[in-house]
């Protein structure tokens, strides 16, 4: 009989540690977490905690019943897209972070001009092309620089013709 309160009190307060532990987990989900994140970031952090590839997060979000293609996740994490809300609360599930927090993350997208047409321009380039958004950014400023300068020649050139023709 005393054995039996033993085994059963050992079992309780393994229930408890772990209990303990998913909380703490969770709470460790939500502390790391930054409030002004966007949702591509966000995204793309989780994903590279886990060291998960982009067919294995496909995989698991097909077993929760979102039927996506490796591009869908991709544009997502380079801000092209946005997931859909059930697809949110998904992700949730998966990476055990409340989906509150991709709510927010997805709102601050929208809020720190991340949609500005220069942004969605280089996000694009970087997807089509597989180069970093620093090196496509620096790039596109420098061909806009050279073009402006183009101009500027050609305009000139313009002008001189104009006056020495006079």
């Amino acid at each position: 009989m005393k054995e039996k309160l033993d085994v059963q009190n050992k079992k309780e307060d393994l229930k408890s540690v772990s209990t303990k532990n998913d909380q703490k987990s969770n709470s460790n989900n939500n502390k790391n977490i930054d409030p002004n994140i966007n949702i591509e970031q966000l995204l793309k952090k989780l994903r590279e905690e886990k060291n998960w590839s982009y067919l294995e997060l496909l995989e698991k979000l097909n077993k929760k019943g979102v039927n996506l293609q490796e591009k869908d996740i991709k544009k997502w994490e380079w801000g092209l897209e946005y997931p859909d809300l059930n697809t949110i609360y998904k992700l949730s599930e998966i990476y055990m972070v409340p989906s509150e927090n991709f709510i927010e993350a997805k709102n601050n997208s929208f809020t720190n001009g991340i949609n500005s047409l220069h942004i969605k321009i280089i996000n694009w380039i970087c997807y089509l092309t597989g180069a970093s958004f620093k090196l496509t950014y620096w790039l596109m400023y420098t061909i806009i620089g050279l073009a402006l300068i183009y101009a500027f020649m050609f305009f000139m050139g313009k002008v001189n013709i104009f006056f020495s023709s006079r």
